[in-house]
């Protein structure tokens, strides 16, 4: 579902939620009398928590694409391990190795938005 599917609640409040997930979060917990109106009563909340879902996942994908561009960036400095990357990020080196292991897989796969990240010249400044 896309943003402008929801149809039970004004497109301001959608890119609000969207924008700031865990006043929409927190006020469904709250539950205060009334609290659903702002949102499009039980429709609009159901919509709207589709809607978050997707965009949630859809910055999981992007913020794990970015680690892996940056752990691969890491190990290009002699001084890093992966140990001492596993350490930095608070996983095992195990962890490091798996997303080590899928970089490798995927290179082959096609674009990555943050190709550029893996070598020391897209950290230049």
């Amino acid at each position: 579902m896309q943003p402008e599917d929801v149809t039970a609640a004004p497109a301001e409040v959608v890119a609000e939620v969207l924008r700031d997930p865990a006043g929409f979060l927190a006020a469904a917990a709250e539950a205060a009398p009334g609290w659903s109106a702002r949102y499009g009563g039980p429709e609009g909340v159901a919509q709207l928590t589709s809607v978050l879902h997707e965009h949630l996942a859809q910055l999981t994908q992007s913020n794990a694409a970015l680690r892996t561009a940056t752990v691969l960036y890491l190990r290009t400095h002699p001084k890093m391990s992966l140990l001492t990357i596993a350490r930095l990020l608070g996983v095992t080196k195990g962890v490091i190795q798996k997303v080590m292991r899928r970089a490798e897989e995927d290179a082959a796969g096609g674009p990555r938005p943050f190709a550029r990240l893996e070598s020391p010249a897209g950290w230049e400044t």
